[in-house]
């Protein structure tokens, strides 16, 4: 995401897949990428898609996306951009660009702070000071 929050306006995710899908269809936005989607979220709203003129396929920009869980649909102007932003991601890139990834995910670990976890004590059943 932080690829592609540097080179837009802004992302959203209203909610299901299908309804994004169905936006980019509209027009209302101008692409959608998700990991992990099943074919049923995506079947329809890829037919709206294609048959409004736009192109859906994996990160990869690979037709057959229905069973590969990855999913990136935009209109044709945008379509190439994302590809070249996202195809490093897919599971079914090169292996240069997968070392190239690994190397940037390394490097923002060695960057980012240890996070520190704290755990509530407070029981889950204990009795408040709220009237309800």
């Amino acid at each position: 995401m932080g690829d592609m929050m540097a080179r837009t306006a802004g992302l959203r995710r209203p909610g299901a897949a299908a309804l994004d899908l169905a936006y980019v269809a509209a027009g209302y936005t101008d692409g959608f990428f998700e990991l992990g989607l099943h074919p049923w979220d995506v079947a329809a709203g890829s037919l709206l898609i294609t048959e409004a003129g736009g192109l859906v396929g994996n990160f990869s920009g690979d037709a057959n996306f229905l069973e590969q869980k990855e999913c990136m649909a935009a209109n044709p102007r945008i379509y190439g951009q994302m590809v070249a932003l996202l195809g490093k991601y897919s599971k079914f890139a090169g292996a240069g660009d997968k070392v190239a990834v690994r190397a940037a995910v390394a490097e923002m670990a060695k960057a980012s702070p240890p996070v520190e976890v704290i755990e509530d004590s407070t029981p889950a059943n204990a009795a408040s000071d709220a009237p309800f």
